[in-house]
């Protein structure tokens, strides 16, 4: 198994993908904007992002599997080998104008997450990591925060597509921003997961995310030093996240088993 040779087409991959944001970056008009369901949208950048992802991953892995946000299952469906990508991550921040967006790209292997890369094209940061590997934003180690707790900021995102879960996720919001110093919501889980390796963040919580959204996110968190779990307690990518050094993950895992389990 070649871990290096499966990074570096993780970052092309992701900076590829980039590029194509970053050129149709405050093109996007209203009719553009598809809904895909409530509250949740797509325009033709994420599918072209997509499309040129999937056709340079699998020209180089061609016996590999492809997992895109918008496309679903592609390749190989019978390799042990599984591509997960988001080509645009926070496209409502895109379509808006912020500049709080990524492309994520992972490879699974089995139900173990080996290779991934997030890049933030307007930031031109490129983290990524292998397993055993470490993580590396621009070719710096990079490892996860050891601030006090009355010094953390903690990142995270609204469960704005299930209106049925907002009076559960604020109580764990209201201990969040009780506990640390500050909380953020920069609107593209696959950007706070990288911050959060990084050290700018000091943890992440979410719930209900996808698997795309988070795939490369937590191998980085878990190379930086950090600790990842689901609300349970298990590395299962069911959707729900909470991520940080083993200080922090620790008191976010207790907050969010008093409030969201």
């Amino acid at each position: 198994m070649d871990i290096e040779r499966f990074i570096q087409t993780a970052k092309e991959a992701a900076v590829l993908g980039g590029y194509i944001l970053k050129e149709n970056f405050k093109t996007i008009k209203r009719e553009d904007v598809e809904y895909k369901d409530k509250k949740d949208f797509v325009t033709f950048v994420d599918k072209l992002s997509e499309d040129r992802i999937r056709n340079f991953i699998l020209s180089v892995h061609p016996e590999h599997s492809f997992l895109g946000e918008e496309e679903g299952v592609s390749g190989n469906k019978n390799s042990e080998y599984q591509w997960i990508v988001d080509p645009l991550d926070g496209t409502k921040n895109y379509i808006n104008g912020f500049e709080i967006f990524a492309v994520s790209v992972a490879l699974q292997k089995n139900n173990e997450i080996i290779a991934g890369a997030i890049y933030i094209p307007m930031l031109d940061k490129l983290y990524w990591a292998g397993k055993g590997k470490g993580a590396y934003l621009n070719g710096i180690r990079i490892k996860v925060s050891d601030r006090p707790v009355d010094m953390a900021i903690i990142a995270t995102g609204f469960p704005f597509r299930y209106e049925e879960e907002i009076d559960v996720y604020l109580k764990a919001f209201r201990e969040a921003m009780i506990t640390f110093s500050a909380v953020r919501r920069p609107g593209a889980a696959a950007v706070d997961l990288a911050m959060t390796a990084e050290g700018v963040f000091d943890g992440f919580f979410e719930m209900k995310l996808s698997k795309w959204d988070i795939a490369a996110g937590v191998l980085l968190i878990e190379e930086a030093g950090g600790v990842f779990t689901n609300f349970h307690g298990s590395k299962e990518l069911d959707g729900n996240v909470v991520a940080g050094g083993k200080k922090i993950h620790k008191i976010l895992f207790d907050i969010v088993q008093r409030t969201l389990i």
